[in-house]
C-alpha cells in the first residue's frame, strides 16, 4: 500500500469519526428540542426556545421559496441537510472501496451504501478479520444488524471462527461480546455458539450463572442453567 493511500485511509476514517460526532449531536439537539424546554433556569429555557423559533423560521422560509416536501419538519430538514455527506467524503469513499475490490460504484451507490451504514473504514475493518471476499451486500447486512468491527474481532480473540451468517445470527440474537466473554470467566471456555443464543433468548445473565454455581459449589450445565432461570421466573 502505497504512503499517499495510507494518507487517504487516515484523512477518510477521520472524515467519518468527524461525521458520526456532528450526526450524533445534532441528534441530541434534535431531541431535546422536540422534547420541549428542560426544567433547567427560565433564561435558559428562554434561549433553547428562541433558537428553535429561529430555527423554524429559517427553514421555513427556505421551503417555501424552494417549495420542498411539505412532510418534513424544520428540524428534520436540518438533519437531512447535515447528514448528507460532502464530496470530499464520498470521493475517498469510492477510492477506498475501488482499492479493495468494489469497482463500478457511483455516487449514488455510495450514497445509498451510507444510508445502509456501510463506510470504506468498517468495510477494511471487517476484511483484515480475514473476511476478504466480502460481498457488498453482507457488509450492508453486518451494518444492519449492528455487527461491529470491534464485535467480530472479540469473539475471533475469544476463539470462535464465525462465518458472516453466523456473526449476523448471533447479534440477532442480542449476543455480545462482553456476554460471551463473561460466560468464559465464569468456565464455559468451550461454549458454542449454539448455547450461547439460548442463553441470551431464555434471558439468563451472568451473575445468575454465577449465583447458581456458587450455590452448588460445582459448574453446572447449559441445560441446568436454562432450568434454573426459567424454574425462578
Amino acid at each position: 500500500m502505497t504512503t499517499k493511500f495510507k494518507k487517504l485511509k487516515e484523512q477518510l476514517s477521520n472524515l467519518e469519526e468527524g461525521e458520526l460526532l456532528t450526526k450524533s449531536k445534532l441528534t441530541n439537539k434534535k431531541n431535546s428540542l422536540t422534547r420541549g424546554p428542560s426544567a433547567g433556569p427560565k433564561w435558559l429555557r428562554y434561549l433553547l426556545f428562541s433558537g428553535f423559533l429561529a430555527v423554524f423560521i429559517l427553514y421555513a422560509g427556505i421551503r417555501y421559496v424552494g417549495s420542498p416536501d411539505v412532510s418534513l419538519t424544520p428540524i428534520d430538514d436540518l438533519t437531512t441537510w447535515v447528514n448528507q455527506p460532502d464530496q470530499e467524503l464520498l470521493e475517498g469513499m469510492g477510492t477506498w472501496m475501488e482499492e479493495m475490490g468494489y469497482t463500478g460504484l457511483t455516487t449514488e451507490d455510495l450514497i445509498e451504501l451510507r444510508e445502509q451504514g456501510v463506510t470504506a473504514t468498517f468495510t477494511s475493518r471487517i476484511r483484515d478479520l480475514g473476511y476478504t471476499d466480502l460481498t457488498l451486500d453482507e457488509v450492508v447486512r453486518l451494518a444492519q444488524n449492528d455487527v461491529s468491527s470491534r464485535f467480530a474481532a472479540m469473539m475471533k480473540e475469544l476463539g470462535y471462527t464465525l462465518t458472516i451468517e453466523e456473526l449476523i445470527q448471533l447479534r440477532q440474537h442480542d449476543v455480545t461480546a462482553y456476554f460471551t466473554s463473561n460466560m468464559h470467566d465464569l468456565g464455559y471456555t468451550d461454549i458454542t455458539q449454539d448455547e450461547l443464543i439460548r442463553l441470551r433468548d431464555t434471558g439468563v445473565t451472568t451473575s445468575e450463572v454465577q449465583q447458581l454455581i456458587e450455590q452448588r459449589g460445582e459448574q453446572p450445565s447449559i441445560e441446568d442453567i436454562i432450568r434454573y432461570h426459567i424454574s425462578n421466573q
